[in-house]
């Protein structure tokens, strides 16, 4: 199953056309059809910024390689891919095509079903190729993680070290032992946030196996037990599946422990103190697509429209 399914599409309003965008729309695909010229082709793609363009080229009005050329040679374009439907089967202008990038160029007269699966092939290896691109970029981002981890733990540790003392040695003095109480609880944070960062390191290198996602969530919800100590009025509840027939899935643990632990710390930092709150997970099996799907809700606040962008943000 490719997950990148966002087409732009060219349409010629031929009996080729018609019947790749009908195929296309009864397997899931949802293409946005472009029906103007070589301008509107350009900066329909710049606005939507697609993973893969369908050029007819048989129209006229339609520069097939003027696209080509203008669409790989802006920052902002150059990775979406770009397939060109020809009307012949063999042709000269391939060469040109492919030496303005491209990526593939077929004859419009194939049987919709190998079209639709030159298409797929060719969203799958991008799916592949952006996988190992994130892979690559967390990998680095873990060893930059340990670091950082490593250079902040040990004046922390003085820190942490020295306020006890100093809290030990003044008993008597409120002010005193107010201030140093901030100080201690601030560097305790502080190191909660050091050890999470530590994880992008350590999850790398651990190895996968088998979870039963159900039971992992309870233990989370149980180390979640001193509510109070997170949210002062204590007032918030979290709901997780009881008893849900899904099958085990071969995970990393500690990521995916990573992962619905900060979920939850969202969701209690988007309730409003004095608030009732509620988080609640639920998971399910969509059989026909061969997934599990793991759904948090809470009654908070929401994300502002503005930092939507930002929440996949490391």
């Amino acid at each position: 199953m490719v997950h990148r399914k966002n087409i732009l599409f060219s349409f010629d309003h031929s009996v080729e056309g018609q019947n790749l965008l009908g195929y296309l729309k009864e397997r899931g695909f949802n293409p946005h059809i472009v029906e103007g010229g070589t301008a509107d082709i350009i900066y329909q793609t710049s606005l939507k910024r697609p993973d893969l363009v369908i050029l007819f080229d048989s129209p006229p009005e339609i520069e097939s390689h003027e696209i080509c050329k203008i669409l790989k040679g802006q920052i902002e374009t150059q990775s979406i891919l770009l397939m060109v439907l020809d009307g012949e089967t063999l042709k000269s202008q391939k060469l040109t095509a492919f030496g303005l990038a491209a990526d593939t160029y077929i004859s419009r007269f194939l049987p919709v079903e190998e079209l639709y699966a030159k298409i797929y092939a060719l969203l799958s290896i991008r799916d592949l190729q952006l996988q190992l691109l994130e892979s690559e970029k967390f990998a680095a981002l873990g060893r930059v993680a340990d670091r950082i981890a490593h250079e902040f733990r040990n004046p922390l540790t003085i820190i942490g070290g020295f306020a006890y003392r100093i809290k030990k040695k003044h008993p008597a003095d409120p002010v005193c032992q107010d201030y140093i109480s901030r100080i201690i609880k601030e560097v305790s944070r502080l190191e909660r946030i050091i050890d999470q960062v530590a994880d992008f390191e350590i999850s790398s290198k651990e190895a996968y196996e088998f979870i039963d996602l159900v039971v992992l969530l309870q233990e989370i919800r149980k180390e979640f037990s001193a509510i109070k100590l997170l949210v002062p009025e204590g007032n918030v509840r979290i709901e997780v599946p009881e008893n849900d027939q899904i099958p085990l899935i071969r995970a990393n643990r500690q990521s995916l422990k990573s992962v619905f632990t900060n979920l939850i710390e969202n969701a209690l930092d988007a309730i409003p103190k004095g608030r009732k709150g509620l988080i609640r997970i639920e998971t399910g099996m969509d059989i026909e697509e061969g997934i599990l799907w793991i759904n948090l809700k809470d009654n908070g606040t929401g994300i502002p429209p503005e930092e939507l962008n930002k929440v996949m943000d490391p």
